[in-house]
């Protein structure tokens, strides 16, 4: 294929990146390049050290990509991710693109997009837990929350869930797990359903006991529809003052 041509000789020859006054080279023997792919390994974990397993021509641009965009060259970064289109050959190829492009789109501030791309990680047919891709599935879940798609909202943030639970649980991936069933609250609260707004924001607690105002400022809310105003005021005073101003307004008009 064309661009496959095109990789070989850019593979051959090392990828330079402009970098202030000079550049840099990277190949796959090249002390920096080597650096660079430990950050990635760290940032992102085996999302990025098993895409394109077999193909180490893509290994080089994926890596090559990841340092544009790390150096705010979004555009110039997102060509040569959708480049690597052409060499996903399996499911978790897809996956891994499709996470690393929406980010990308994230970075730049297109939240459509953004969202297009983590959207299609779910239709491809891998073990999410495997990966333990946490993110994509929260921002999709706010994306969707945002635009009152409540049921879709609630089915990412479920499947962000879904990597955590029947795991092994370090304290913050509790704290995770408590953030997103109390994200799944706020949902419920929305939709006036507060029999399971309590039972997502019990869970919340269950999992991250620790004080967290704007969970108080949700719960106080919730008490306040299920009629108890006196437990809502009670909350209220335990607010800094900018959200107890805000409950209080909310409170009022109820």
């Amino acid at each position: 294929m064309p661009f496959y041509k095109f990789l070989r000789k850019w593979y051959d020859n090392h990828y330079k990146l402009q970098q202030g006054g000079g550049e840099m080279e990277y190949t796959l023997e090249n002390e920096r390049y080597q650096e660079w792919r430990t950050i990635h390994t760290n940032t992102f974990g085996d999302i990025f050290t098993l895409a394109f397993e077999d193909v180490q021509e893509a290994q080089l641009q994926l890596t090559a990509a990841l340092i544009k965009i790390s150096k705010r060259d979004y555009d110039g970064g997102l060509q040569m991710l959708k480049q690597l289109e052409d060499f996903c050959f399996c499911a978790f190829d897809c996956f891994a693109l499709s996470y690393f492009i929406g980010l990308c789109y994230e970075f730049i501030g297109n939240e459509e997009q953004m969202n297009h791309y983590y959207e299609a990680m779910s239709e491809q047919n891998i073990d999410y837990l495997f990966t333990m891709v946490f993110h994509p599935f929260y921002r999709s879940a706010k994306f969707a929350q945002r635009k009152s798609e409540n049921e879709k909202a609630l089915h990412y943030y479920k499947k962000a869930i879904d990597l955590y639970l029947g795991q092994e649980t370090s304290a913050d991936k509790r704290r995770t797990i408590g953030l997103l069933y109390y994200e799944m609250g706020t949902v419920y609260l929305s939709c006036q359903n507060y029999k399971k707004s309590r039972q997502f924001l019990e869970k919340s607690y269950e999992y991250c006991p620790e004080e967290n105002a704007h969970r108080t400022y949700v719960t106080a809310i919730l008490c306040a529809a299920e009629g108890n105003r006196a437990e809502a005021e009670k909350l209220i005073h335990t607010l800094p003052e900018y959200l107890k101003t805000e409950c209080q307004r909310i409170l009022s008009s109820m």
